[in-house]
């Protein structure tokens, strides 16, 4: 234990009563000592603990350093430190970096925020599509919230199914807005291999060395080196684009009290759990899109040749973005074939996800991506998907068809939405089953070892007997309700 601190009088000045309050908020943050304090603030103990000396006033930068390292409220503290450097004509240090100190230990904590150590300007956002259609009411309704003013930057969430281009349109979004933030875009995508992805600490630390922070000066702690990429967070203005959550947990330590930079997150989940979000959520093209995105791929005039043919593609594609944006350059490439030999192609459901691939890119291997992360409960569903064909479903004729109780199938089926596989319908209690995953379902069925190969034959009728009576029964109650499916 450090020598205790000299006896401080806060009445007899406004640098004595200044200094005296900072002790008392690194008291109520469990008296940590000022060698702990700097390994989140990033300067030395002694400067630390000459801020609450009462000696002179400190630097702006080592008071906000100091009050963030305790909790404390930067806000107010800034205020009190103008206040405080009008009264004694203090605080010109703070117009310059401060020089290296010399007596800074050997565990390598430096004075980040004086300007010891110019951090990057890091320009991490891969390169964004070209050719981009449509979204305006979109992108400027996040632009809007984006430019919201407020003591911070609310996190930003853009929702949607599998293929409709969320990280697209945040690329495009961070065009529209780059201007206030001067200081870097930061990029992860927390979307990988295996079932948890990537680790938020893992990211943190490449987001530290992308902002220049030298290895030596990362907290070994966890939770420090989060604090530290919180501090800096704050301190810049950061466009910062986290791709491909997958759940809460997954992207809450990432998120902090940042008045200048800007998080956005993508996610095929809706991430209800987040609180204070701003929310875009994203659905399939309107078919004018998908018109107007094939002609910017394959040229006007061919799709003005062959409306009728283009027209089906679209259709058969489900207007989704992704398997537009695949058809579309098919088709340019092979500009000595008729649009209506592709939309021939698309036609055949067997052959369907085979058609959609183009290079290293296709819908099958999304599609796969979030099957194989579904319970066997939640894969069931998928199946009674391809077999029905139908363009939508409910939890009650899910509930017939598997067996179990309404309020389970209901849940089913949130975990489907949120797995980017299933979208709600116009109408209240339906879900819309596009071709695309009818087709994978039904794809997914086939193989050997499926769930649904392995229910005896019995067991088929009585579900579809069970399935029919409760479907037309949820037919006839569902509003603007059809027997038609």
């Amino acid at each position: 234990m450090g020598r205790p601190e000299r006896p401080l009088d806060g009445s007899t000045g406004p640098i004595a009563a200044f200094a005296h309050d900072l002790r008392v908020l690194r008291n109520r943050a469990g008296n940590p000592s000022y060698r702990e304090l700097a390994r989140t603030a990033l300067f030395a103990p002694s400067v630390l603990s000459s801020a609450a000396s009462g000696h002179r006033l400190p630097t702006l930068a080592v008071t906000l350093a100091f009050v963030s390292a305790c909790g404390g409220d930067r806000a107010a503290w800034e205020r009190r430190w103008r206040s405080v450097a009008g009264q004694t004509g203090g605080g010109t240090e703070d117009r310059a970096p401060a020089p290296p100190q010399p007596e800074t230990p050997p565990d390598g904590v430096h004075a980040l925020a004086s300007g010891v150590i110019r951090l990057a300007r890091p320009a991490q956002l891969p390169m964004g599509s070209r050719i981009f259609v449509g979204r305006e009411g979109a992108l400027a309704d996040a632009a809007e919230m984006i430019g919201a003013s407020g003591p911070v930057k609310v996190p930003l969430l853009v929702s949607g199914p599998i293929g409709v281009g969320k990280t697209a349109f945040a690329l495009r979004l961070a065009e529209e807005v780059a201007a206030d933030f001067p200081d870097g875009q930061l990029y992860a995508d927390l979307g990988g291999s295996g079932t948890g992805g990537r680790s938020a600490n893992g990211i943190v630390r490449g987001f530290l060395r992308a902002l220049g922070v030298p290895a030596h000066l990362v907290p070994d702690d966890p939770m420090q080196r989060i604090g530290l990429y919180r501090s800096l967070l704050a301190e810049r203005r950061l466009f910062v684009l986290l791709a491909g959550v997958r759940d809460e947990g997954q992207v809450r330590p990432l998120l902090g009290q940042a008045p200048h930079s800007q998080v956005v997150v993508t996610s095929r989940a809706r991430l209800l759990g987040l609180e204070d979000t701003n929310r875009v959520e994203l659905d399939t093209f309107s078919r004018k899109e998908s018109l107007a995105l094939i002609g910017r791929i394959a040229g006007p005039a061919r799709v003005r040749a062959e409306h009728d043919a283009t027209d089906m593609i679209a259709e058969l594609c489900g207007d989704l973005p992704l398997a537009i944006n695949i058809v579309g350059r098919k088709i340019a490439a092979r500009p000595e074939w008729a649009i209506a030999y592709t939309a021939g192609q698309l036609a055949d459901r067997e052959r369907l996800m085979d058609s959609l691939c183009v290079g290293d890119v296709n819908v099958r291997d999304r599609f796969i991506a979030a099957y194989d992360q579904l319970s066997p409960t939640e894969r069931e569903a998928i199946h009674h998907f391809g077999q029905s064909g139908a363009g939508w479903t409910t939890s009650i004729g899910v509930a017939a068809a598997m067996g179990i109780m309404i309020e389970t199938a209901d849940e089913l089926l949130e975990s489907v939405v949120d797995a980017g596989l299933l979208q709600r319908a116009n109408v209240a209690g339906r879900y819309a089953v596009s071709r695309l995953v009818s087709a994978f379902a039904a794809e997914r069925q086939r193989e050997p070892g499926a769930f649904a190969a392995a229910v005896p034959m019995a067991g088929h009728r009585a579900r579809k007997n069970a399935f029919e009576s409760l479907r037309h029964e949820a037919v006839r109650t569902l509003p603007g309700g059809s027997s038609e499916g």
